[in-house]
This record gives structure tokens, C-alpha cells and sequence, in this order.
């Protein structure tokens, strides 16, 4: 790439932070997420189609597909702003599983040009669970047009006006489409720690209109976890750097023995060794995002997708504990905003896998690199 190209590409990304940032500061911020946590969950929000008409949702899909065509990086940065505001809305679910899905195996589908467009909002249902935590195989059937059994661990469910379910078919795995309020459905809601829900959803011959069936179900759906989990990693990202700002501030203003403690030099030591952590993992995070935007091969992009993951789980946890220290632990507060972003880093950091899940994976995928070699 030349580098007129270069600083072109960069000036579109710049603009399109500034742009979302612009958007979800007006819409109210994280006074916002903490009003619609409080009236339990997020239900028809007008920042979905706001978000929808600045070209959000299509930043990753084709230009010929109604997308911007910008990659993953330009998602990131989108996932990095959602995180600096603990935004309720499910962005990266939708950008990274529901449409990361309709793109791969269905572009075609009016569905995908209704989720560009913010009009239909989709949840994804792919996991279950058995006796040991994770299950490896498949229960739910598709069957005679209709759905039967349990999906775990559902995002976004409360916002949804569609549910994508990834099931058990004659001839291989099939991409199921069905209506949250429709026959024969059951979503028993979670609360989890930050207030947003996590779904468990009961299907008993539920009508259903099948989108794809195959074996491409499967590829499909091992990119699109992949693309989540890194775009995950970036909004842990957003959500440590503004944690990290909110401390610093406190810092400046918070006052003992007639002086701030910012200028106490432990406080300063501490607060370095924060925002090093931080600009680690967003340059590592940026970094995987482009490395799996020019990769085509599923291992490697797995393997960049943990490697973001870990290093945002482990900096997100640690900036957020440190930043309730640095509160004098009044951080844990309903009042203060430090303790929402506490919340949000914990369960962002459970969600896809946590770093020692993801440090695991990444060992295997390297290690099993060297053995083919």
C-alpha cells in the first residue's frame, strides 16, 4: 500500500470515530447505560438505527453486499467507542455474529440489507450447554420447517426482533431464522453483574424459516466467533481506556493532607503502569484486527482472535480493580460510573472465553503450527 493510500484509509478511520463517538456522546453517554439498566434492558433503542444510518453495521461487509468494505480494524474502532460509553445496545454481536453470518452464507437475503439498515435487530443462538459447562455437539434439531431444544448463553435477545439459531439438520448443521414472540418459544432472561441480559431460550417445534444447511454453516460460524472475540477484545479496549481517564481525573480533584493524591508519587507509579497496560493492549488488539483482515486462513484468524482477547481480559480486569483502589474503593458505589465499567470488563471478559480459555487456545493453535511444520 503507498502511503497517500495509507493516510487515506487512516483519515476514513479517524472519521469514522469521530463520527460514532459524536453519536453515542449525544445519545446520553454512560448516564444512558445506566438508565437502561435500571429500566432492565435495552428495548427498541433508536441508537440502533442512528448507528445503522452512519454506516455502523456494514463497516466489515462487501460494498457490493450494502456494506463500507472497510475490514475489521474499521469495526474495532467502532467496538472500541461502543466500550468508552458501556453503549447497551449489542453492536458487536450483531456486526460480528448475526451479520458476520448473513454475509458469509446468505448475502443475498433481505435479511442481511434489513440488519444493515437497523430495521431488524438479530440475536444469534449458537451455544448449549450439558453437564460439564460447554457443549461440543448439537441437540437442537431443525426439523420439518420447525426448531426443538435449548440454546445457551444468548446475547442481545432483549433488543432483538429476529434470533438466528444455529442447529442440528439432515445433511449437517443449518442457520435457522425465528421470532423472539413466536410459537413454541421460550426465553428465560439473566441478569447478569453489568445489567445486561444473557439468555437461555427453549424451542419446541418453533416455526422456522432456514436460511443455509451444510457444512459451510459451520466454517461460517467458526469466522464469525473469531471476528467477535477479536471485536470484543476492542470494546474491553474502549472499556479500560475510559476507565483509565475516569481515574486520572479523579486523581487531579481528589484531595488528601491538603493535596491531590495525583501528585503523591505512588498514585503516579501506579497510574504509569495503567496506562502502559493500556497501550499495550490497544496496539496489540489494532494489531491482531489487521492481521485477520489479511488473512484468509481460519487458524491463523483464530489464533489473532485469542491473542487479542487475552491480553484485553487480563488489561481490562486489572485497570478496572486498580482504578476501584484509586477510588478509595467508594468506586463500588451505585453513584460512580468506575464501578459500571468494573461491571462491563468482568462480563465482557467472561463472554467468548476468558485470557487463561484464550492463552490455552492460542498454545494449542501455535503448538500445533510447529508439529506440521
Amino acid at each position: 500500500m503507498s502511503n497517500a493510500a495509507h493516510r487515506r484509509d487512516q483519515d476514513d478511520l479517524r472519521l469514522l470515530r469521530e463520527s460514532v463517538r459524536t453519536l453515542l456522546e449525544r445519545a446520553g453517554g454512560a448516564a444512558r447505560a445506566r438508565k437502561i439498566r435500571d429500566e432492565d434492558g435495552v428495548r427498541d433503542s433508536p441508537v440502533m438505527l442512528e448507528l445503522a444510518k452512519a454506516g455502523v453495521f456494514g463497516a466489515v461487509v462487501p460494498e457490493e453486499a450494502g456494506g463500507l468494505g472497510m475490514g475489521l480494524s474499521a469495526a474495532g474502532i467502532i467496538a472500541e467507542e461502543v466500550g468508552r460509553v458501556i453503549a447497551p445496545e449489542p453492536v458487536v454481536a450483531s456486526v460480528g455474529l448475526a451479520i458476520g453470518l448473513l454475509r458469509r452464507l446468505c448475502p443475498e437475503h433481505a435479511l442481511l440489507a434489513e440488519t444493515l439498515a437497523g430495521t431488524t435487530v438479530l440475536a444469534t443462538a449458537w451455544q448449549e450447554r450439558d453437564v460439564k459447562g460447554l457443549s461440543n455437539t448439537l441437540s437442537c434439531r431443525f426439523e420439518n420447517s420447525a426448531l426443538t431444544g435449548t440454546k445457551s448463553w444468548v446475547a442481545g435477545v432483549t433488543a432483538a426482533s429476529a434470533i438466528l439459531v444455529v442447529a442440528e439438520a439432515d445433511g449437517g448443521p443449518a442457520l435457522a431464522l425465528i421470532e423472539p414472540c413466536g410459537k413454541g418459544v421460550s426465553i428465560d432472561k439473566r441478569r447478569q453483574s453489568d445489567g445486561s441480559i444473557m439468555a437461555e431460550l427453549h424451542l419446541s417445534e418453533a416455526p422456522a424459516e432456514l436460511l443455509a444447511k451444510g457444512p459451510v454453516v459451520n466454517a461460517a460460524l467458526a469466522a464469525a466467533v473469531s471476528d467477535t472475540t477479536a471485536l470484543t477484545a476492542a470494546e474491553l479496549v474502549g472499556v479500560s481506556a475510559k476507565a483509565l481517564e475516569i481515574t486520572l481525573d479523579y486523581t487531579k480533584t481528589r484531595e488528601q493532607f491538603d493535596k491531590p493524591i495525583g501528585s503523591f508519587q505512588v498514585i503516579q507509579h501506579r497510574a504509569v503502569d495503567m496506562h502502559i497496560m493500556q497501550q499495550l493492549a490497544e496496539a496489540s488488539v489494532r494489531d491482531a484486527l489487521g492481521l485477520m483482515d489479511a488473512a484468509e486462513a481460519p487458524r491463523l484468524r483464530a489464533r489473532q482472535a485469542s491473542r487479542a482477547k487475552a491480553r484485553a481480559c487480563t488489561t481490562a480486569r486489572k485497570i478496572t480493580r486498580e482504578a476501584i483502589q484509586l477510588h478509595g474503593a467508594i468506586g463500588y458505589t451505585d453513584e460512580l460510573d468506575i464501578g459500571l465499567y468494573l461491571n462491563r470488563a468482568l462480563v465482557l471478559s467472561a463472554w467468548l472465553g476468558d485470557d487463561v480459555y484464550h492463552r490455552r487456545l492460542w498454545l494449542r493453535a501455535r503448538n500445533a503450527e510447529e508439529a506440521a511444520r
